[in-house]
């Protein structure tokens, strides 16, 4: 006991003073408590954003490339409404004839086409075609709503009237013939969708593609201009008819179809 009395006596006492409640020294020390912790924060972020910037960068400046397989598909027969036409004669009066067992048609649309790989073209392992009709029909029940539709569209799978034909002159590039098999009947009439898809195969791995393109089913020739091409000299029998400006003075093929079905054929809108 008596040697940790001595020990406590021999620490020199020094006397601490405080400031009084109210000074300006007390002032100072709580501003600095105050502001501590926000300055803490901003050296912080500055440490964090200083370690982040070179990572983020990076990420964003890395190009990444994605197998795609893309195909291009360019209508040959209006070049410059840019779409696919099909003609089922040369006339109104002879289209609406039921008796004429020939016609003075021409049932193919052509578009070039290309499949590619990354920039590169080649040999789809699988191609095909789907044909969707694209028709206005008359609505029932959108006539009560509040914003009443006065026609609206139709779509019809026709796929099974077409045929469609890849030729190719190296893998990739080539020509489709779109073909019409279908009747010549005014039901056919109409704006039409031409899909596109194809797959290539890569290892284990396979890669797709799709394109959407026009054609256009007319009744008859709304042009002026038309010439006959006799496939067999001598014979006259196996014709080909070439229509210059098959869609005449209309530019859309929907406004053309209906002209023809509904004003001259004077066939009724259907409801729907």
């Amino acid at each position: 006991m008596l040697n940790t009395i001595t020990s406590f006596m021999r620490v020199p006492f020094r006397l601490t003073a405080y400031p009084a409640v109210g000074t300006k020294t007390e002032g100072k020390k709580k501003m600095n408590k105050r502001y501590l912790p926000a300055i803490a924060t901003v050296f912080i972020l500055a440490i964090a954003s200083v370690s982040f910037m070179p990572v983020f960068a990076a990420t964003t400046l890395r190009a990444k490339a994605l197998p795609q397989l893309v195909i291009v598909t360019i209508p040959e027969d209006d070049e410059i409404r840019k779409t696919g036409i099909i003609v089922l004669d040369n006339t109104a009066t002879n289209f609406a004839s039921t008796t004429r067992t020939t016609r003075y048609s021409d049932l193919m649309a052509q578009y070039k086409i290309l499949v590619s790989y990354n920039g590169v073209p080649v040999a789809p392992t699988t191609i095909a075609c789907q044909i969707i009709e694209k028709d206005k029909v008359n609505p029932i029940k959108d006539k009560q709503a509040a914003i009443p539709e006065n026609l609206k569209t139709s779509l019809v799978d026709q796929t099974g009237n077409f045929m469609c034909k890849f030729r190719w002159g190296k893998p990739g590039v080539g020509v489709l013939d779109l073909y019409f098999k279908g009747a010549a009947k005014a039901q056919f009439l109409a704006d039409y969708v031409v899909l596109v898809y194809a797959s290539y195969k890569i290892g284990r791995s396979t890669v797709y593609g799709a394109e959407i393109q026009d054609v256009c089913v007319l009744g008859w020739d709304l042009g002026t201009v038309s010439a006959t091409i006799d496939k067999d000299p001598g014979t006259g029998t196996d014709n080909h008819y070439v229509y210059a400006d098959p869609l005449g003075s209309y530019v859309s093929c929907e406004d053309a179809t209906m002209y023809q079905k509904h004003v001259v054929l004077g066939l009724p809108v259907p409801w729907s």
